[in-house]
């Protein structure tokens, strides 16, 4: 029943009457006997309206609340979630960087050179710093050596002379040096790659055909055939190294 107040009663009544009949078959009579139950009334408040309204707008705000600290986790997830991201990029770019310096960029020769000044100073040289202490051992090799000069491992060995002297060097009966002249080059080729197989075991890694089709041979080529040669020469005995 709505109350003035905007509440509401609700009211409960209950009436309960039971009629007994007794019989006394001896005496032969019987006897009616009303019992009337008592009448009970209870009312109850339900409650003010606004005091519901109360109550559903503190459960909007534990809600909210509630809204509130999830989204903060999930920004925190995710700003957690992009922090390896952001150092993977990193990496990725330092790497780069490093690709392009050994690249031979003209911009990053003068950090190159201080790497290889700084790693070397603490013993433990990086590819830089072995690449030049081989081209100054084979620079050392074949000083005196006629028509020779030595200042990288691509255009200063196209007429395969280098390549005669740097073996002859070391086995001076296998060929006639003096008999070599730089016009020839698929001589020289030949006369410097078939001496270093025969003598030291060292593989033929570059193709003659290749080398005097290239006016300048690829550096990584030559490179690498120096360093198979230096390889077969300290397995000889013929190079005697910090280990050996």
């Amino acid at each position: 029943v709505p109350a003035g107040d905007g509440t509401k009663t609700s009211r409960t009544t209950t009436m309960e009457s039971s009629y007994v009949k007794r019989s006394d078959s001896k005496y032969g009579n019987s006897t009616f006997v009303q019992t009337k139950s008592s009448y009970s009334s209870s009312s109850k408040k339900m409650g003010s309206i606004f005091d519901r309204e109360d109550e559903s707008a503190s459960r909007q705000s534990s809600l909210a609340a509630l809204e509130r600290r999830q989204a903060e986790k999930k920004k925190e997830l995710m700003k957690a979630q992009s922090l390896p991201k952001t150092s993977a990029s990193q990496a990725r770019k330092a790497m780069m960087e490093k690709l392009q310096k050994e690249g031979g960029s003209s911009n990053a020769v003068a950090s190159s050179q201080t790497t290889v000044q700084r790693s070397s100073s603490f013993g433990v040289p990086n590819a830089n710093s072995i690449k030049q202490m081989l081209l100054d051992w084979c620079r050392a090799k074949t000083r005196g050596y006629e028509h020779v000069d030595i200042q990288n491992f691509s255009s200063s060995w196209s007429d395969g002379m280098a390549f005669c002297a740097l073996v002859h060097n070391f086995f001076p009966d296998a060929f006639d040096y003096s008999k070599l002249t730089p016009q020839n080059r698929r001589q020289n080729f030949e006369v410097a790659f078939s001496s270093a197989e025969k003598h030291a075991d060292c593989p033929q890694l570059l193709d003659v055909e290749d080398m005097v089709r290239m006016r300048e041979p690829d550096w990584k080529c030559v490179y690498t055939y120096i360093q198979e040669f230096y390889r077969c020469l300290v397995q000889k005995g013929l190079v005697k190294t910090k280990k050996s």
